[in-house]
C-alpha cells in the first residue's frame, strides 16, 4: 500500500529469477521442466559439426590423445589390442597364453646352454691348457684304437674340429632363440620344428652328461607344453588374409 506522495512499486514477476535456488544456469531448463522448442544445449551448440569431434574438448577437458597411455585407435576403434574371440585384425597377434610363454622361456634356456657350450669351445680353442685337458678326456673316454690316437695327436685336425663345433654350437643357439620368439607369436611351423629338434636331441643322450641332460630335458618339456591345451588352440588360430598368426 502506498501514499499519494510515494511512487507505486512494481510487483515482482512470478516465476524463477536468474540465480535462484534450483536453476542450473540462465536459460537452462530445471529438472522436471520441458525445454522450449528449438532449445540447444550450450555444449552442443559450441561443438564443431564434424566427425571425430572429441566431446571432452567442449566441456573444457583435454582431448583423449593428451592422456598418458593413449595409443590411438586400435581394434574396432577402441584403442585397445585385440582380445577375446573373433577374427584377429591383419598385422596383429593374439596374446600368448601363459603355457606358451613358459615353453618359449624353456626353449630360450636351452638356447642359453647351447650358447654357453659354444663359449666353452672358444676357450678350448684358444687356451692350450684347456685343449690338453679336452684331449686327455677324449683319450680316456674313447676305446683304445690306433686310428683315434692318430687323430688326437694331429693338432691341425683337432683345431678344425673345434672350429666346426664352435660355429655349429653358436648357430644352434641362434636357432633356439629364433624359435622361441616365433613360438611365442604362435607360428605353427616353429612348434613343429621344435618337436623335430627335440626328437633329434635324444641322440645326444647316448653319451650323457649333466649339461646335455638338462638341455635336452628343457626342450622336451617345452614341446610337451606346446602340444597341450591351451597352447594347441592358440596355434590353431588364423589371421584373416594374413595366414597363420606368427609368420
Amino acid at each position: 500500500m502506498t501514499t499519494p506522495d510515494e511512487t507505486p512499486q512494481e510487483r515482482p514477476t512470478p516465476g524463477p529469477r536468474p540465480g535462484h535456488y534450483g536453476e542450473i544456469a540462465p536459460g537452462v531448463p530445471r529438472y522436471g521442466q520441458y525445454a522450449p522448442e528449438g532449445w540447444v544445449p550450450p555444449s552442443s551448440a559450441d561443438a564443431p559439426n564434424k566427425p571425430g569431434h572429441d566431446a571432452g574438448t567442449s566441456r573444457g577437458l583435454p582431448p583423449a590423445a593428451a592422456y598418458p597411455g593413449y595409443g590411438g585407435p586400435g581394434y574396432n576403434g577402441t584403442g585397445l589390442p585385440h582380445r577375446g574371440a573373433g577374427p584377429v585384425p591383419p598385422g596383429q597377434h593374439l596374446a600368448a597364453p601363459r603355457p606358451v610363454a613358459v615353453a618359449s622361456r624353456l626353449v630360450m634356456a636351452a638356447g642359453t646352454l647351447q650358447a654357453l657350450s659354444g663359449v666353452l669351445l672358444l676357450f678350448v680353442l684358444f687356451l692350450p691348457a684347456a685343449r690338453t685337458t679336452l684331449i686327455d678326456a677324449l683319450k680316456s673316454a674313447l676305446p683304445s684304437d690306433p686310428s683315434y690316437d692318430s687323430v688326437l695327436a694331429d693338432q691341425a685336425a683337432i683345431t678344425g674340429l673345434l672350429v666346426a663345433a664352435t660355429v655349429l654350437s653358436l648357430i644352434a643357439a641362434v636357432v633356439y632363440f629364433w624359435l622361441a620368439v616365433k613360438i611365442r607369436r604362435g607360428a605353427g611351423w616353429a612348434r613343429t620344428t621344435a618337436l623335430v629338434l627335440a626328437i633329434v636331441s635324444l641322440l645326444a643322450l647316448t653319451q650323457p652328461n649333466i649339461f646335455t641332460i638338462v638341455q635336452v630335458g628343457l626342450g622336451i618339456v617345452a614341446v610337451i607344453i606346446l602340444y597341450r591345451s591351451p597352447a594347441k588352440e592358440y596355434f590353431a588360430r588364423r589371421v584373416p588374409g594374413n595366414g597363420p598368426h606368427g609368420y
